[in-house]
């Protein structure tokens, strides 16, 4: 009789050890992730969290906006944040490997070189002794100095502000400047507000060849190698999202809008501000090598702007593997 017992108090301990493994499996994991305010930045997320794509990766997620990539990787080096999208220039900070990218988003083409009619400017090799400004640190900045570059200018040769981009478009409307290297959606404050006063010296798709700023989703070493489930799902998530958004671009904003409470009109003129990957874009970048070319084109620029001092191989900040697994699983 008490050899039974014995053996109905194993058989419930069992069950219930499954039980509880089954209900780990199940619950929702709490994440914290980080996004900017627009279109590019912010889609994806507010897309995943839309379409119930972390809720299929029992993945509970308590979204953070940001208003730069520095400030959302040095929450997340905080822990205040677990995941987080960066544009091109936070990418300097993560180079020493502490960050690792886990998702190419896309890569911007949002950039611009913007003069005032009045200033006489009519070409690049016109900004030689004129008042330049932009943003520095950002993607604005690489913008010029690319420009630049291509031109024969050096940058003694004119003359350099760096404003703050929420005041960098007030700056040459009002005509303390005589150009501006800015981006979407600041361009659109000039734009809309002097339509007939300005005029387009370049945008980063002329330089192609020398400039890629690509965007991506980033986690620190640190959790990735103490979660790495939790960093799988969070992939296939957006990775889920970066599809639906490929062919559902408007229903996109509207979710971006949501989100970000930013006019919906704004955010459609957004859209084609980069050019945004899906999962078999990402596919094919890793399996033609392309992946590791956007990365290095990246941070030649960093290079050449003197923001690093140094090479180093960009396979120290990207999780290919983990990657690559990802999408062959999906």
């Amino acid at each position: 009789m008490n050899k039974m017992i014995y053996i109905f108090f194993i058989v419930i301990i069992l069950i219930s050890c499954n039980n509880k493994k089954e209900e780990d499996k199940t619950a929702n994991t709490k994440i914290k992730v980080g996004y900017l305010y627009e279109f590019a930045g912010a889609s994806a997320v507010a897309i995943a969290k839309e379409k119930g794509f972390f809720e299929e990766e029992n993945l509970d997620a308590e979204l953070f906006e940001f208003f730069n990539g520095h400030a959302a990787i040095l929450s997340m080096i905080s822990k205040e944040v677990d995941f987080t999208y960066i544009g091109h220039a936070a990418h300097s900070l993560i180079i020493n490997g502490d960050v690792q990218i886990l998702i190419p988003n896309g890569i911007s083409k949002g950039e611009k070189i913007i003069t005032g009619k009045w200033s006489g400017i009519n070409s690049i090799s016109d900004l030689k002794g004129k008042t330049a400004a932009t943003h520095l640190g950002t993607s604005g900045e690489t913008m010029l100095n690319v420009a630049l570059k291509n031109n024969n200018i050096k940058l003694e040769d004119i003359n350099l502000e760096n404003i703050n981009i929420t005041n960098l478009a007030d700056a040459l409307i009002n005509k303390k400047v005589d150009a501006v290297s800015i981006w979407d959606p600041y361009t659109r404050e000039i734009t809309e507000k002097i339509p007939n006063n300005y005029n387009l010296l370049a945008d980063i798709t002329n330089y192609s060849d020398d400039i890629a700023l690509t965007s991506s989703f980033v986690s620190t070493l640190e959790y990735i190698n103490n979660y790495p489930d939790i960093v799988r799902r969070f992939s296939r998530a957006i990775l889920k999202a970066m599809d639906y958004r490929k062919n559902n671009l408007y229903e996109a904003a509207e979710f971006t809008s949501k989100l970000t409470e930013n006019d919906i009109e704004s955010v459609k003129k957004e859209i084609d501000a980069s050019i945004l990957f899906s999962s078999s874009d990402i596919k094919n970048a890793c399996n033609s090598g392309e992946i590791l070319k956007w990365y290095e084109a990246q941070q030649n620029i960093f290079l050449d702007s003197k923001i690093i001092k140094e090479t180093v191989p960009v396979t120290n900040y990207i999780q290919l593997t983990i990657l690559t697994n990802i999408l062959n699983s999906l």
